[in-house]
This record gives C-alpha cells, structure tokens and sequence, in this order.
C-alpha cells in the first residue's frame, strides 16, 4: 500500500497572499485542522488551526507564519503515513515529489479506510487476542495451530504492554466460530486473553448450550 494510491487533490491549498480568515473558513467548512500552503506547485509547508489562533489579525497572510513542514513522498509506505500523523497529530499529509512539486494530500479518512482493509475489519470470521513474552512468539507456531483447526490467518497486530512487557498478539482468522482454536492455544499453554466470534454464532452457541441444559434437567 503506496502513497501514490491514497493521493487525493480534493483539498483545497493555501496562496502565500491568503488570509488567516480565510484558511480558517476552509479548515470548517472541511472539517479539517490542517491546509498546506503551496506557491509556484511548490511546497512551502502545513497550516494549522493552532498556527492561525496565535495571529492577532484575521487579515494577516500566509507570510506572516513559520510553516512546519512534514510531507511524504509518493512511493513511500502507508506505515510511514501513520506514523507521522500520529507524531504530529496531522488530519491530512502533504504528498510531494523529490524536487519539492506540492503532488496532493492523503487524509486522516483516507488512512482509516486503508486501515480496514489491511485489517480485514469486513471480513467475516473471529478475533483471537493471546498474550505471550516475546521470546516466546513464534509465528510459524501460532499459524500451524490455526491452520490445524481449518482456519487461516486473516490478519495479525502486535502491541507491546507498557506495564508488563508482554506481547499482546491480536489476531483475526476465517472462521466463525474460534472456540476449537482457542482450546488448542490454551493446550499449548497459550494465554488467551479474550476473543470476539461473530455475534451470530455466539448467540447460537449460547442457545444451544440452554437447550442441552434443560434437555438434562427435565430428565
């Protein structure tokens, strides 16, 4: 997933001889806290609403501001995309060529919906979340259980927990119902910390086991 995938022009950009008024007009009527400001096609930096609140006069222009200058390039990777919008806390990123050439922006919804695909967010199956120490992650491992119970990795996401220093492993696999899977994660003394099924199958499940129960005690 590039950059050059993602680029939107839809985005309005800032003259050097705009005013502070107006960049601010756009950022509502956008919904949006950041504008680049471009002149000659060239990318002169980002605008944003914190910047124009220090201006003591609306009418002050592009010219009047230190611009920060966080941008990308077209061929990099949407990894480095999230990481600078969450390092500066950006709504959009300014996509530019080598030469400086302002190319477009990609948006904070744009990286969500990048977001759900990656993560297969639509897809239909469950989500497992183990915890484990890292010296004890191996991929290899955790796919060959998953795969003994005729399912597939859909998608993995690690994070790491600040206070523990154990490794939170999220994981979603194609099947509905993850119950034969998590029993053999917890039989390879795997520490399941709790699993999302489609609510369906849950619910049928759970009907299930109330009828199996009162089957038995009308016995």
């Amino acid at each position: 997933m590039l950059v050059k995938d993602f680029i939107t022009k839809e985005f309005p950009a800032l003259k050097k001889t705009d005013t502070a008024k107006y960049a601010l007009s756009v950022m509502s009527d956008l919904k949006i806290r950041h504008l680049p400001v471009v002149a000659d096609e060239i990318y002169c930096g980002l605008l944003s609403e914190k910047d124009v609140s220090t201006l003591s006069e609306s009418t002050d222009t592009m010219n009047d501001f230190v611009l920060s200058s966080p941008s990308i390039g077209e061929s990099e990777h949407l990894h480095e995309v999230i990481a600078q919008m969450s390092r500066y806390r950006l709504t959009l990123l300014p996509v530019v060529s080598p030469e400086g050439k302002y190319l477009g922006v990609i948006t904070r919804d744009k990286v969500f919906e990048a977001l759900a695909d990656l993560c297969h967010a639509e897809a239909s199956g469950s989500v497992v979340v183990l915890e484990l120490f890292p010296y004890d992650y191996a991929l290899s491992d955790i796919a060959r259980i998953i795969e003994a119970n005729n399912a597939h990795v859909l998608n993995l996401l690690s994070n790491t927990d600040k206070d523990t220093g154990k490794l939170i492993l999220t994981i979603k696999i194609d099947v509905a119902d993850a119950t034969p899977t998590i029993r053999s994660f917890e039989r390879f003394n795997y520490t399941v910390l709790y699993h999302f099924s489609e609510r369906g199958m849950v619910n049928e499940a759970l009907q299930r086991r109330i009828d199996e129960l009162m089957y038995y005690m009308s016995m």
